[in-house]
């Protein structure tokens, strides 16, 4: 792994920020997000370390001047150890998404199995249903 830089905002707001303006101040990718409690959220950026830690810099003023950073860290050589427990969280991830991918594809091809005449009674259950929750 090359070198990593943190940032950490309040906001969703804050976070795209300093992701648009690390990207666009140096070549840097990101490589992920984290949503923190409190509304915190962690940005992980990874390229050579000049390129780091110029857009590391570039996202803390952009988020200053927001109003929303908390606080940053550039690691210039990350250990195996850490660049295992980063990009293990990306393959969890990529792994959660092609779970939920495939479910949906299971039930796109189970509704084409669906009869005609099914779907409407399908139909007219949704509509009870309905009906049945707005006199709640």
């Amino acid at each position: 792994m090359k070198a990593l830089g943190m940032i950490e905002t309040t906001g969703l707001i804050g976070a795209i920020e300093a992701a648009d303006v690390a990207t666009k101040t140096a070549n840097v990718e990101i490589l992920n997000k984290h949503f923190i409690s409190a509304g915190i959220v962690t940005l992980e950026i990874t390229g050579d370390i000049g390129a780091v830690k110029v857009a590391i810099e570039a996202a803390v003023e952009a988020t200053k001047k927001l109003g929303v950073f908390m606080s940053s860290n550039v690691i210039a050589r990350p250990g195996d150890s850490i660049a295992n427990l980063i990009l293990g969280d990306l393959k969890n991830d990529n792994l959660q998404i092609t779970k939920k991918i495939e479910k949906t594809v299971e039930k796109e091809i189970k509704l084409e199995e669906v009869k005609p005449e099914e779907i409407k009674e399908l139909k007219k259950q949704t509509i009870v249903e309905k009906k049945i929750k707005n006199k709640k």
